[in-house]
């Protein structure tokens, strides 16, 4: 029984050095993208930042800026009318969902592939 609770022990300081390992590396991480943040946020024109900084607290996942997902928004998955759609592909406002509030952008300007259409049979 002692043999088995020293090597339970064992495995569970190797486990817990590479936990540590991990949260160290993940804290540089954190350090190196807040400053990143910082440094755009100081582009950012203030009545912008403000909005996003307020729509961001209020959202339930933390995600201020979602893109159209099958006709759909991305945050609260409400359909999106397409005149609306049309609006936030041509880039020239904020759009904000009308029920969550979030800011809408197309799949391009998130850096995700938007899904082909299906094709339909006639």
């Amino acid at each position: 029984a002692q043999e088995e609770l020293d090597e339970r022990r064992k495995d569970l300081e190797v486990k817990q050095s590479e936990l540590e390992e991990i949260i160290s590396e993940t804290r540089s991480e954190e350090e190196t993208l807040r400053e990143k943040a910082k440094e755009i946020e100081s582009r950012i024109e203030p009545r912008l930042l403000q909005a996003f900084k307020r729509i961001r607290k209020n959202a339930r996942n933390g995600l201020a800026v979602v893109y159209v997902q099958r006709d759909a928004c991305g945050g609260c998955y409400n359909k999106i009318p397409p005149q609306r759609q049309m609006d936030i592909r041509m880039r020239k406002k904020v759009i904000v969902c009308e029920y969550c509030g979030r800011i809408m952008v197309d799949p391009e300007l998130a850096g995700v592939e938007a899904p082909a259409e299906p094709v339909t049979k006639k």
